[in-house]
């Protein structure tokens, strides 16, 4: 003792205790932090969980959506492929025909088919009755002569003028009037003087070889008669246009 103050030793019992307390609120601290710890990965696990589930049903909403889309697709593909292929089809029949008609039209050269104005005259020197004068023409994919004009007509009465016979012309009298079998109505025409006459359903006319007087070359005769005729070969409009 000195002064009079007495300094008790600390017991045992008491830094005990105090170091139990500490010790305890140590444990109690980090147990509260694994917690915290632990419930913070368990919701970022579950966040995170959360996540994926939600992107994986919009990627499979997508999908869906993709696949709902895709025969629709298609088909609007292949319409407009077999629109393509039916382009093709069409241009390669129209590259067939034109050459077909080419070679129609050199072959026809070559039997002393005559050329005018962009169209082909045949003069035949055998004789038939005029409705197979018409087959006769169509078996060269052409026609009985149908005059369209005074040019024409001229033309014709210049190539026949030396003719050892006259010559079939597309004009059949039918149903009371004359008309050019192909069903068009005739325009101007060149009888000869007094013609046509005894007019019935089995007339046609005929283009005079030696004709005196120009444009005045038509009569009317029996359509059984054997007669030479005239084809005309005229070139299909698609392949060739006035203004190029």
């Amino acid at each position: 003792m000195a002064g009079g103050l007495t300094f008790a030793e600390p017991s045992r019992t008491s830094v005990a205790s105090r170091s139990n307390a500490a010790s305890r609120s140590n444990v109690s601290s980090r147990s509260n932090v694994a917690s915290r710890s632990n419930v913070s990965s368990r919701s970022n696990v579950a966040s995170r969980s959360n996540v994926s589930s939600r992107s994986s049903v919009a990627s499979r909403t997508r999908l869906k959506r993709r696949r709902k889309q895709a025969p629709a697709r298609d088909a609007e593909i292949f319409r407009e492929t077999q629109k393509l292929a039916d382009k093709l089809v069409d241009l390669i029949i129209n590259v067939t025909e034109i050459e077909d008609e080419i070679e129609d039209i050199s072959k026809k050269l070559r039997q002393q088919w005559v050329p005018y104005k962009e169209v082909l005259y045949l003069f035949e020197d055998r004789t038939k009755p005029w409705h197979k004068a018409i087959t006769a023409c169509e078996d060269e994919k052409s026609m009985l002569i149908t005059i369209g004009s005074l040019e024409e007509e001229e033309f014709l009465e210049r190539e026949t003028n030396t003719a050892h016979q006259d010559s079939w012309i597309g004009l059949p009298y039918k149903d009371g009037k004359w008309q050019w079998y192909n069903g068009i109505n005739v325009g101007t025409t060149y009888w000869k003087a007094g013609m046509p006459h005894d007019l019935d359903n089995k007339r046609c006319a005929i283009l005079k070889a030696h004709c005196s007087t120009p444009q005045k070359c038509w009569e009317n005769i029996p359509c059984d008669r054997q007669k030479r005729w005239i084809c005309k070969k005229m070139p299909d409009k698609r392949w060739y246009t006035l203004n190029p």
